[in-house]
Parts: C-alpha cells; structure tokens; sequence
C-alpha cells in the first residue's frame, strides 16, 4: 500500500476483498475473492469491482496510450484516467458514457461544457 498526499491510504493494484460488500458504480455486491479497487467520494474512500470505472477527467502529467484506441497521449493532453484501469482520450473515454462513474476537478468543468457543446 502507498500513502496518497491528503492521508489516504491506498493499494498500489487491486485487492482480493475480503468481506462482502456493494459496489458503488454498479450497485451489485461483490464477495470475498473477488478483486476490488478504491472508490474516491469526497473525502471517503469506498470500493467498486475493478472492471466497473471510476474516471477522472485530467491533464495528463506523463505520456501514454489510450486503452481502446491506442493513440498517443502526451503530457497535458487531457483525457479519461482510473485508478488501476488505465487511460482513455477524450472521445474513447466518453464512449463508456453512461456506464462509469466521472469525476471533473472544478477548472475542467468549463472545458467539459466546450466539448459537450461542440459536439
């Protein structure tokens, strides 16, 4: 597990759960053995099946390629991020609309009605 800076501790890849408990994209349980990833909700953290997505929406700080398409992101392209998931442009990642969860950071959310707007 590593340290997150504002005291989350969180896995470094996904985790065999334990316990059961909901998914909070999906809504479905999950059982002990199944692998779990982090859920970020304000300042909580939560779980969801690794295959069901928690995207944020971010400038990229390093390069690499999207997970469907396999373009080339470079560093401050922004783009479709998820913990232990990987990466997605902008038009892959919404294409997996409406079935993830998306977070935007405040100063991305102009940018977001520009894109939605020019569609």
């Amino acid at each position: 597990m590593s340290k997150i800076n504002n005291n989350r501790i969180v896995s470094e890849n996904p985790i065999y759960s334990k316990y059961d408990g909901i998914c909070n994209i999906c809504k479905l349980g999950y059982y002990p053995g199944e692998l779990i990833s982090p859920f970020f909700e304000g300042d909580k953290n939560y779980w969801r099946h690794t295959a069901c997505l928690q995207l944020f929406f971010i400038p990229f700080k390093f390069p690499g390629f999207c997970n469907d398409c396999d373009v080339s992101l470079g560093m401050y392209s922004k783009g479709y991020w998820s913990k232990h998931n990987g990466i997605w442009c902008t038009p892959c990642g919404e294409k997996l609309f409406p079935k993830v969860s998306v977070a935007y950071s405040k100063p991305l959310e102009e940018y977001i009605t520009e894109i939605r707007e020019a569609s």
